[in-house]
């Protein structure tokens, strides 16, 4: 399988396992988002890990009620932290950068999935 393959055959999951994610998984996906690229490096995000039930509850809530955000082990909360950059299109950098960063740890997902079924 290619990336073009696992781009193709993604899914949205709304379903989870009661089980933890491994440290280490969980560290190699925000090192895939340290390590993409952004305007001038100025990395202008920051990420926030949830795992507490409650905490998760909360934001399945203000995620417009979508039950199925509270029910994963962890939530990554991407936020850009905005600066007065603009790019020439006239968008703000951040806005940029933080969601290059999260394609980024989409796409190490992916690849450990992957690599589970290889």
């Amino acid at each position: 399988m290619d990336v073009f393959n696992a781009i193709s055959q993604r899914y949205s999951v709304r379903a989870y396992k009661t089980m933890d994610v491994e440290e280490d998984k969980l560290k190699k996906v925000l090192e895939a988002a340290r390590l993409s690229p952004s305007a001038s490096n100025r990395q202008e995000w920051k990420f926030i890990v949830v795992r507490n039930k409650e905490t998760k509850r909360k934001l399945a809530k203000a995620a417009f009620g979508q039950s199925f955000v509270g029910e994963a082990p962890v939530v990554i909360i991407a936020c850009g932290t905005e600066s007065k950059a603009i790019m020439g299109c006239g968008q703000p950098t951040h806005t940029v950068d933080v969601s290059i960063a999260c394609a980024f740890m989409i796409l190490i997902c992916l690849l450990m999935l992957f690599l589970i079924f290889v």
